[in-house]
């Protein structure tokens, strides 16, 4: 009776111990799927590894795999990464956000850099509209798997804005990119 007790336990503790791991590959995987459905219809960086430097003797690495640039209005910028993103302007409002390698149409193209500084971090926003604009803004802290909303400050027309993070940021998710309303 002892020994079936025992043997029970183990094949539970087996069981317990497996089904978690295979259902988060399983999930992993699922996410992988997705994300390879995106790329086929959208542009994509290739998978990337980010080096931050936390002082000057340590860097700290994080690996990001294939994903889009910009998704379902999302605009995804990693640390050391500058991209150029598109919109259409119709109606006041602004809309269908897309990533572009060469900038066509100045215009109506916002430029998004996000870099590393002695000081911290630096997310430079150009705006070429000549209205000022918003949005949500996301980061990952290099200590931080999840992502946390922070504040911005609207972006003049014309002009850029520069938001600054005194700590190693890994990448922003800039998302709802839209005119301020007027005051």
């Amino acid at each position: 009776m002892r020994y079936l007790l025992t043997r029970t336990f183990m094949v539970l503790l087996v069981v317990l111990t497996v089904f978690p791991l295979a259902l988060a590959q399983q999930a992993q995987d699922a996410a992988e799927q997705a994300r390879a459905e995106l790329c086929k219809r959208l542009p994509c960086r290739p998978s990337t590894i980010v080096r931050l430097r936390l002082n000057r003797e340590e860097q700290f690495e994080m690996e990001f795999p294939v994903s889009p640039y910009v998704a379902d209005g999302f605009i995804n910028v990693l640390a050391s990464e500058e991209l150029n993103v598109e919109f259409d302007d119709s109606d006041g409002k602004l809309s269908n956000p897309r990533y572009v390698k060469t900038v066509v149409k100045p215009e109506r193209t916002i430029l998004l850099r996000l870099e590393q500084t002695a000081e911290g971090t630096i997310l430079t926003v150009n705006n070429p509209f000549a209205k000022d604009i918003v949005y949500d803004c996301l980061i990952q802290h290099y200590k931080e798997q999840r992502l946390q909303k922070t504040s911005v400050i609207p972006v003049r027309g014309n002009l850029k804005s520069f938001e600054m993070w005194p700590y190693p940021v890994a990448q922003v998710v800039i998302s709802n990119v839209r005119y301020s309303p007027a005051k």
